[in-house]
């Protein structure tokens, strides 16, 4: 038997045009909506080993039960069709071409090459025009044994927070290519959980898709629901598409997902399928598909890419490894086998943040990548907020540590007291107090999480967040922005001063301050030359032009540091009874009883 297993993609929508590099690389098609067609002109040469057209023919052989490869495509005019395949010697990548055929298509017809046998990571095929040539569509074939199909029944459940038009624009997607794709879209089912509940019923429910209102709990609670549901549906799911709302996604993508759950090996039907989050704004830049936690306790993707329109970057995101210490995936698109969420629990109700991380932790996770299983992800230079990356990060990383005991818990601990440090050193003294009652929080124990408070707690802290405004509003200051991202030289002097003082704070003469304010970044990065005994900062977003203006403040300072002395006086007397305490929880919060109960799952029933 004969299955398609990636079908050839067309930039067939306006936003598309100005990154036809994601389908074609190299020559430029127009996409002739009314004949459903890519139209090339005469003398061109148009290369499909993209980042969504080429074929990662050493994954599909690795992780799925395939044999033969044949590419076809149904064409018209007169061209050269080159085949070639690529691998990475150091960061170049070598292409090798198996090989080259002419041909003249008069009219409308297909044509079918079978694929050599082969080493290389990626291949992909090459058009040289010599007339006006149209693809109508084309695709990637291999020979199956039906009788070793995997039974995959595929839940996508999406949680959203008051983003309609992504919504019901992906569901809209899902119904017209999906669910009309009789192989594939009978064994997939839609779950939307609203958390903000602001959709309407009878506008999303249809044949496999169902509707949920759901109390406002977040990425943890939504997308819980949503893996309850799907184990509750019948047939129940074999396997759980988390996804988020405020995403763009091809139907080709689950269509992949699917086709490799479907073709699975026994060695590997036990792995996370972990989409890539490429950028909203900026198409062809890569983010991330598996992180871990580094060494300097952060977040950090395994895969350094920028943009996937070189040929380069794209053959090293498939050879580059993910099995790194400390590995998880990011709930904006991750398949989960249903055993290990029947295995090893939900998640735990962290509200947002870390509870993707903690459940790849908690489950020992292996995962799958491939290019062009991925989503589009509203950047996060907008999103950005000190809540969030300090409060809510360091709070549920201390809880998912002490639920899952590992080294880790030291690295965290480092990089936030850094990050208090660094705060408190450019005079952001709320979001260093933020970090503070991170630690509070967490020693309040268990019981702390377990009531259902998120909206409230959620008000309450956002109301201390910065307040960037437009940077006109501060009148004309000179200020250069540009410098934000720039890492000053530190001079030997003004470091010891620096450090002795406390960036002017003590020991140190307000009247020996340098005018400021000096511009320093509003997110993570430090540069504490620009900042040194300066009077004041304007903390900066260059890309929005928007800043915050900070004032060194002896006071506050003093105010902060007490609390500071404080709380480590009081962690080091409780920490362990507190992380006894989660330990002994830890089953119980991610278990269904719990989770029925937090979400008041009988008003639904």
């Amino acid at each position: 038997m004969n299955i398609k297993l990636q079908n050839i993609l067309f930039p067939d929508k306006d936003r598309y045009m100005n990154y036809q590099t994601l389908f074609c690389r190299e020559g430029k098609g127009i996409y002739d909506d009314k004949n459903q067609c890519l139209v090339m002109a005469k003398y061109t040469v148009c290369d499909f080993c993209s980042y969504l057209n080429g074929f990662s023919v050493q994954k599909w052989k690795e992780y799925t039960n395939i044999g033969k490869v044949s590419l076809e495509l149904e064409v018209e005019g007169e061209f050269e069709l080159i085949f070639s395949g690529y691998h990475l010697v150091q960061l170049a990548a070598q292409k090798h071409i198996f090989f080259k055929k002419r041909f003249s298509c008069s009219s409308r017809q297909v044509i079918e090459i079978e694929i050599p046998e082969t080493k290389e990571t990626l291949i992909g095929f090459e058009i040289q025009t010599f007339s006006d040539c149209r693809i109508f569509n084309g695709g990637y074939f291999a020979e199956v044994d039906e009788h070793k199909f995997n039974s995959v029944v595929l839940s996508v459940a999406t949680t959203t927070f008051q983003k309609e038009d992504f919504i019901c624009r992906n569901l809209q997607m899902i119904r017209e290519e999906l669910f009309l794709d009789d192989f594939v879209g009978k064994n997939i089912y839609v779950h939307v959980v609203d958390n903000g509940r602001t959709l309407n019923r009878e506008e999303i429910e249809s044949a496999h898709i169902f509707y949920h209102p759901n109390k406002n709990v977040g990425g943890s609670g939504g997308f819980t629901r949503g893996m309850i549901e799907s184990l509750a549906q019948k047939p129940k799911a074999t396997h759980v598409l988390l996804m988020d709302d405020d995403v763009e996604i091809l139907s080709e993508s689950i269509r992949r997902t699917y086709l490799i759950l479907l073709l699975e090996k026994e060695e590997y039907k036990n792995h996370i399928i972990s989409g890539a989050m490429l950028c909203y704004e900026q198409m062809d830049e890569f983010h991330e598909d598996v992180g871990f936690i580094g060494a300097d306790g952060g977040q950090n993707p395994s895969k350094e890419c920028e943009s996937v329109s070189e040929i380069s970057n794209i053959v090293k995101l498939e050879e580059s490894v993910t099995d790194k210490a400390d590995s998880y995936a990011g709930w904006w698109y991750c398949c989960i086998p249903s055993t290990m969420i029947e295995r090893n629990g939900f998640a735990l109700p962290l509200f947002i943040r870390v509870d993707d991380t903690e459940f790849s932790l908690r489950n020992n996770a292996k995962f799958i990548t491939m290019n062009g299983i991925c989503v589009w992800h509203m950047g996060f230079v907008m999103k950005f907020n000190y809540f969030m990356e300090y409060y809510q990060v360091f709070r549920n990383f201390l809880i998912a540590e002490a639920c899952n005991p590992s080294p880790r818990r030291i690295r965290v601990w480092n990089r936030f007291m850094g990050l208090f440090l660094s705060e408190i050193l450019r005079f952001n003294y709320e979001a260093a107090d933020m970090i503070l009652d991170a630690i509070l929080d967490y020693l309040k124990g268990p019981k702390f999480i377990e009531q259902e408070k998120c909206q409230e707690r959620l008000d309450k802290m956002s109301k201390r967040n910065a307040v960037m405004k437009d940077l006109e509003e501060y009148g004309n200051l000179g200020l250069d922005i540009d410098s934000a991202y720039k890492e000053d030289y530190r001079k030997p002097l003004d470091t010891l001063l620096y450090r002795l003082t406390f960036n002017g704070q003590i020991l140190w003469p307000e009247r020996l301050l340098r005018k400021g304010p000096a511009v320093v970044a509003y997110d993570w990065f430090y540069n504490p030359q620009a900042q040194c005994l300066k009077d004041s900062v304007m903390a900066v977003n260059p890309y929005t032009k928007t800043g915050e203006l900070r004032v060194l403040d002896k006071k506050h300072f003093r105010r902060i540091m007490k609390k500071y002395f404080t709380v480590r006086q009081l962690y080091r007397k409780r920490h362990k009874k507190v992380e006894a305490a989660y330990y002994a929880r830890r089953k119980y919060l991610t278990s269904y009883k719990f989770w029925a109960k937090y979400l008041e799952l009988e008003k639904y029933q």
